[in-house]
């Protein structure tokens, strides 16, 4: 069963993450990444730009599988628009979500724009004693846990 995450101080009041749940077995389905960025040549600023490269080196880093939509490309504008009301942010890239795996499935949740996705990252380094003495904080390898990997080989 997902874990509902409070906001934590750097978040709105309105933005929780949730944890997705461990599968039941190694066969069940994981939970999916969804990179919306506005373009990798132009469609953006040069500051998002750059977030979104250094995004998507994070996810190759982490070995994380993602499916990519350019909010910037006309044949992707209705997918961009409905992660759009998902986040309640427009035209700030990169943004993250996570496709939740379940039945019946359910839509994808905000996991955070550059900067949130950046914090989150760094809450990685924190000591696992920290963690464990406080549940509430949700790191980047926590979500990427249940998520889809890159195959190598």
């Amino acid at each position: 069963r997902p874990r509902r995450v409070p906001p934590q101080p750097s978040m709105s009041t309105e933005e929780e993450v949730t944890v997705p749940p461990s599968p039941s077995s190694p066969t069940s389905p994981l939970n999916q990444i969804i990179l919306l960025h506005g373009g990798l040549n132009g469609g953006s600023t040069a500051a998002q730009a750059g977030n979104t490269r250094r995004c998507i080196d994070l996810l190759i880093a982490k070995k994380v599988k993602y499916r990519d939509v350019d909010g910037s490309d006309s044949e992707q504008k209705e997918e961009r628009d409905s992660l759009f009301q998902i986040s309640g942010v427009r035209g700030n890239y990169p943004q993250l979500f996570v496709s939740v795996s379940s039945s019946p499935p359910t839509p994808p949740e905000f996991l955070g724009a550059w900067e949130k996705i950046e914090e989150m990252n760094e809450l990685n380094d924190l000591p696992r004693e920290v963690l464990e003495a406080n549940p509430d904080i949700v790191t980047l390898d926590m979500v990427f846990e249940e998520c889809e990997k890159v195959i190598e080989g």
